[in-house]
Order: C-alpha cells, then sequence, then structure tokens
C-alpha cells in the first residue's frame, strides 16, 4: 500500500532467513524505497531516489521481546555498528537492521560459523514453537466450532466456513515454515560437519509465503467491511479490541523502555504488564461472547412466523407475540432453521437443515447419530407409511424425532404427543418434504 511518499509492505520472515530480507531491502532502495521502520509483519519505506544501499540484518538471541525497545544490549552493539559506518534503522525483538550507501563490510556478531547458526537457530526456534502453539490453539477451537461439534450447522454458516478457509491457509503458511526450518536446521547441520559456510538465503520460500498471506488478506479485510456494512457490531467489538491489546502492550512496553530503570526491572515490568494485559483481555473477551451468546441473539429475533413449518399448521396459535423464537442462518452450502413457538394447545420446536448437496445431509445425519452414540443414547428407525426415501428415526427416550431426506432433515424436539405420531410424520412430510 502506497500514500503518498510512504509504502507498506507485508514480509513475514524468520530469523534464519535474514538474508532473504537484505536481498529485498536492497532491491527496495534500486526502486526508490528505503526502509523506515518495521512494526510486526510490515514494513515501512520512505521514497527517496534510487540508489544503492547496503543493509545489515542481525540477530541478537539474547534480546527478548520483553526486553522492549533500545534495550542495553542492543544500545551497546549499536555504539559498536556507528563507529564502523553501519546506520541503525529500527528493530524487530531479537532482529536488527543497520544500513550504509558507503561500500563497507558487515560487522559480524558471531566470528564463528558454529557460534552463529546456534544463535540463529536458538532465535528461530522460539518464533517456530510460538507458531506452532498458536496453530494447536486456532486448530483446537476451529476443531471445536466445525468438525468437532455434534452436527454440521457450521456449513451453514458463510462466516465459520470463511474463518476455516483462513484459518487453512494460515496453517499452509505456517507448515512451509516449519518444514523449511527443519530442511534449514539439518543442511545447516550437515555444512557444519564439513567445515562449509550455511547457507541463509531463502528468498524463494519468503516470496511463496507472502503470496500466501497476501491471499488471506485481501478476503480478511472485505470480511471485516461486509460484516460491519451488515450490522455485525460483535465482530466489530472484537477487531477493536485485538487492535486495543496490540496497543496497550506497545504503548505500555515502550514507556517503559524510555524510564531510568535498570535492565532486569524493565524485564520485570513489562512482563508483568504483558500477563495482566492477556489476562483482562482474556476476561473481556470472554464477556463480550458470553453477552452476545445469551443477549446478543435475543436482538436478532424474527418475530414472525411465515416458515415452513409453524403452530398454525397443527390448528394452534402462539399464547403472546413474544413466545416465538427463530434463528436463521443460510450459507453457500446449506441452510438451517431453528424453530420455537409455545401455543395455547402444544409446544413446536424443531430445527431444520437443508442442502442441495446429499452428502451435506449426510454428513449431518452422521454427526448426530455419533454424537448422542457417545452419551449412550441410540435412535430406533421406525416404520411408517411414508415414501421410501423418507427415514424416520426416534430418540430411545422418546419425544425426539429425526426425518431424513437426501436433501432434508429435520429434529422436532419435545413433542408432547397431542397429535399422533402418524398425524406429526404426515404433516412434517406435507410441509417440509413435498416442497423441495
Amino acid at each position: 500500500m502506497i500514500i503518498i511518499n510512504t509504502k507498506w509492505v507485508l514480509f513475514n520472515f524468520l530469523p534464519y532467513e535474514y538474508k532473504a530480507l537484505e536481498k529485498y531491502l536492497e532491491d527496495m532502495a534500486l526502486k526508490g524505497w528505503k526502509l523506515q521502520n518495521i512494526k510486526g509483519l510490515i514494513l515501512k519505506f520512505k521514497r527517496v531516489d534510487p540508489k544503492i544501499i547496503k543493509y545489515s540484518v542481525d540477530i541478537m538471541d539474547k534480546v527478548s521481546f520483553f526486553d522492549g525497545r533500545n534495550s542495553d544490549r542492543a544500545l551497546e552493539y549499536r555504539e559498536y555498528c556507528s563507529v564502523a559506518g553501519w546506520d541503525f534503522i529500527c528493530e524487530r525483538e531479537k532482529i536488527q537492521v543497520y544500513c550504509s550507501e558507503n561500500e563497507i563490510e558487515s560487522i559480524p556478531i558471531h566470528t564463528e560459523e558454529e557460534e552463529k547458526f546456534n544463535c540463529i537457530f536458538k532465535a528461530s526456534l522460539k518464533y517456530v514453537l510460538l507458531n506452532l502453539f498458536t496453530i494447536t490453539i486456532l486448530l483446537f477451537g476451529q476443531y471445536m466450532a466445525t468438525i468437532g461439534s455434534f452436527d454440521a450447522n457450521f456449513l451453514a454458516s458463510n462466516l465459520q466456513l470463511f474463518t476455516l478457509m483462513l484459518y487453512s491457509m494460515f496453517v499452509i503458511h505456517e507448515s512451509i515454515g516449519f518444514i523449511n526450518f527443519i530442511i534449514w536446521m539439518l543442511k545447516g547441520r550437515g555444512s557444519l560437519k564439513r567445515e562449509e559456510a550455511v547457507s541463509y538465503n531463502y528468498l524463494k520460500v519468503i516470496k511463496i509465503k507472502r503470496i500466501i498471506y497476501k491471499l488471506m488478506l485481501l478476503p480478511l479485510l472485505l470480511l471485516i467491511v461486509s460484516m460491519t456494512m451488515m450490522g455485525e457490531v460483535f465482530v466489530f467489538k472484537i477487531l477493536v479490541l485485538n487492535l486495543l491489546i496490540i496497543g496497550a502492550i506497545a504503548t505500555v512496553m515502550n514507556f517503559v523502555s524510555k524510564t531510568k530503570y535498570k535492565y532486569k526491572k524493565k524485564r520485570i515490568i513489562n512482563i508483568i504488564s504483558y500477563v495482566v494485559i492477556i489476562i483482562l483481555s482474556v476476561v473481556i473477551m470472554n464477556g463480550l461472547i458470553f453477552s452476545e451468546i445469551f443477549s446478543g441473539n435475543r436482538e436478532n429475533e424474527i418475530k414472525k412466523d411465515n416458515y415452513i413449518l409453524t403452530l398454525r399448521d397443527f390448528n394452534d396459535e402462539a399464547i403472546d407475540k413474544d413466545s416465538i423464537y427463530i434463528n436463521e442462518n443460510n450459507g453457500i452450502l446449506a441452510s438451517k432453521l431453528y424453530y420455537y413457538n409455545k401455543g395455547k394447545n402444544t409446544e413446536l420446536s424443531y430445527e431444520l437443515f437443508q442442502s442441495k448437496y446429499k452428502w451435506a445431509v449426510k454428513y449431518d445425519f452422521n454427526k448426530m447419530m455419533n454424537s448422542v452414540k457417545k452419551i449412550n443414547i441410540k435412535y430406533i428407525e421406525k416404520e411408517t407409511d411414508l415414501p421410501d426415501d423418507i427415514k424416520v428415526y426416534m430418540n430411545e427416550r422418546g419425544h425426539i424425532y429425526l426425518m431424513v431426506s437426501s436433501n432434508k432433515l429435520i429434529q422436532i424436539s419435545n413433542w408432547d404427543k397431542n397429535l399422533s405420531e402418524d398425524e406429526l410424520f404426515n404433516k412434517v412430510y406435507e410441509k417440509v418434504f413435498m416442497n423441495n
């Protein structure tokens, strides 16, 4: 993205890929862009006259995220580099970036190849393990919300499908990084045994990962904009909360780095601040989620009764206008309707899952059967006068029925048997399955 004389570029890399960053920065300088700062995965450039600029990216394993900016170790090394003609540009945790417009040699932090390899390996390993932990948490959350849930309702939610796609792309991205890290580690150790220099140039891998990130970024931005425009305030709240978390952590750590406290005290303050902010954020996040679950949906209730199957179909009417509750989702693969209404004579409660894809309905049915089997509940297939393609199952404990066709599945709950089973099945068949 370019605004006037400033350009922002997405560039994700690990410490062992630092040579790829140096090459990229030098190529950008030839195009008239000089690095100004690094914030997370974003490189910020300012416009300059195209020129040859030599960059040096140094990895300082002993510098921690919790040291904040301008740690004592980093400042000491910068003075050393400045004397040698290298200008400090910016830092990102363990990574220090310098440049020079003169033809001078880089100043190695480590004089021995094995020492350098071990330092960069440890610095990279910390990022890799953090990424693996992040992937595990994300995958677990997605698994519980989708494949690991007791039904296939996520197929009726475009938001969940879209999120699953984004997470899948993120997993592919991080898997490429992890595999490449293992390959680099093995090759590096082999080079050390042969007393050869270790290679740190992985520009091609960086290009592949950047393409994946760009593919993720554009639809993510479109999702945020579309959800906000559709009035999905919850998504906007979560987005703002995440931005506030990042801003709070950065503000506290920048403030601490400017104090005159000793190195160890700064680190302790930063660690405590980080933990407190994360705990508060988790509490607030859970509060938002539970408030959305228990009260947010009430604001979106649909106060009408013109759905495929209603109390009127059973010659009944609601006891009052507030007794109806409907939750409806329509996705590109399926649709789901939950209906509840309390009548003067009976209660009608059902969940209807529909899809033009037979596999989706079969998948939903199998998930429901497997989930109840885990709690030792069985569904018994009933013989009916309905067409052969309509299967009817009853919960062995009674009052819950499943009616299934190739493209529809309806679960009827809490039936109080004011109607006979045959009357119930025939009415549902007439209103739900005959209207294909």
